[in-house]
C-alpha cells in the first residue's frame, strides 16, 4: 500500500475516504501526514465525525482535519455510481481511489448469549462489562 500511495502522491491524486469513524478518520490523516500531496477527502453518513465520541473529540478532529485541508462531507450517503453524490462532494470527476471504512461487526461469537448486547454498531453483539472491565450479564450482574 505504501508504494500505491507512494505514486498518488507524486501525481496529488484525489482520494475518497468513506465513512469518517475511528478508522476513516486515522486512515485520512495518516495519509496526509505521510502523502501531503494527496487530495483528501472524507464522507459520512451520520452528521459528524467519531459517532460515538464526544462532541469534544469530534469537534477536535474536525477541526484538525479541515485546519489540514481534508474536504469533509458529513449526512452524506455513499453512491458512487450517482454523478449527484460525486458532485455533491466537490468531486465531480470522481476519486482517483476510494477507500471504504464502514461497517462493523462484533467477532463474540464465543460469549455467552446473556453476555452481548442486543443493539448498538453492527446490530448488536457487544461485550457488557463493569467500570472495572468485568464482563457481565444484560442485567448488569
Amino acid at each position: 500500500e505504501y508504494h500505491k500511495l507512494h505514486d498518488l502522491n507524486k501525481k496529488k491524486a484525489s482520494v475518497l475516504i468513506v465513512g469518517a469513524g475511528f478508522i476513516g478518520v486515522e486512515w485520512a490523516t495518516e495519509i496526509e501526514y505521510f502523502f501531503p500531496e494527496v487530495k483528501l477527502t472524507i464522507i459520512d453518513a451520520l452528521p459528524r465525525c467519531l459517532g460515538p465520541l464526544p462532541d469534544s473529540a469530534a469537534d477536535y478532529c474536525s477541526e484538525y482535519m479541515s485546519a489540514v485541508g481534508i474536504k469533509e462531507f458529513y449526512d452524506c450517503k455513499y453512491d458512487a455510481k450517482s454523478s449527484e453524490f460525486w458532485k455533491k462532494i466537490e468531486l465531480p470527476d470522481g476519486a482517483d481511489v476510494e477507500y471504504v471504512c464502514i461497517g462493523v461487526k462484533a467477532s463474540n461469537y464465543f460469549m455467552p448469549q446473556e453476555t452481548l448486547s442486543d443493539k448498538g454498531p453492527g446490530g448488536g453483539g457487544w461485550i457488557h462489562f463493569n467500570k472495572f472491565m468485568q464482563v457481565t450479564k444484560k442485567d448488569g450482574t
